[in-house]
């Protein structure tokens, strides 16, 4: 399923972050830049560990802006390490966005065109799947809204339950405002 806005594509795709061919990745963590989730330990043992060495050299950054690295042996150009949370590992949707918003700033600063965003990473304590899933979206739908690099961004998910939530908030989004371009 997929959603154009403006003139930029929005996909969903289940897989794993680390295995997505786009110019960047957003990497959900804390504003000390630890690998410590699923997805960092995933990035780490596809890209290498000098990934985690990279990031945690650039901390610590303001809960809520993010910070961009090489990407190792990704097939990306950059990781956009994005903290959506302090140490404590609590968030909301205030910080969330803030942290997307950010991350939608250095890609298009590096006039990227394709960007990968976690939908369910952005989970830490505190803040529900169902919340993070319609932040990432509506932050998305936001940043469409303006002048952008981006022609492409995928919203991965990690099973089809994520995806059927992300599916919803998107149908959603359409019956209370149909975007202007090809629905699929």
């Amino acid at each position: 399923m997929g959603i154009t806005i403006n003139t930029i594509r929005v996909e969903v795709m289940i897989g794993d972050l680390a295995f997505q061919q786009v110019d960047a990745l957003v990497h959900p963590t804390n504003n000390y830049l630890w690998f410590s989730s699923g997805i960092s330990e995933s990035l780490k043992r596809r890209g290498g560990e000098d990934l985690e060495e990279k990031a945690l050299s650039l901390a610590p950054i303001e809960v809520g802006q993010a910070a961009i690295t090489d990407a190792g042996r990704l097939r990306c150009k950059s990781v956009i390490h994005a903290a959506a949370c302090g140490q404590d590992m609590m968030t909301n949707k205030k910080l969330v966005h803030r942290a997307l918003v950010a991350s939608f700033n250095l890609a298009n600063e590096y006039k990227y065109q394709s960007l990968a965003v976690p939908v369910s990473c952005l989970t830490s304590h505190g803040f529900s799947l169902v919340r993070a899933i319609e932040t990432t979206f509506f932050s998305v739908v936001e940043h469409c809204m303006h002048p952008t690099t981006l022609t492409r961004i995928v919203l991965v998910v990690k099973n089809k339950a994520e995806k059927d939530i992300l599916e919803s908030v998107i149908k959603f989004a359409k019956a209370a405002d149909p975007p202007k371009g090809q629905d699929e």
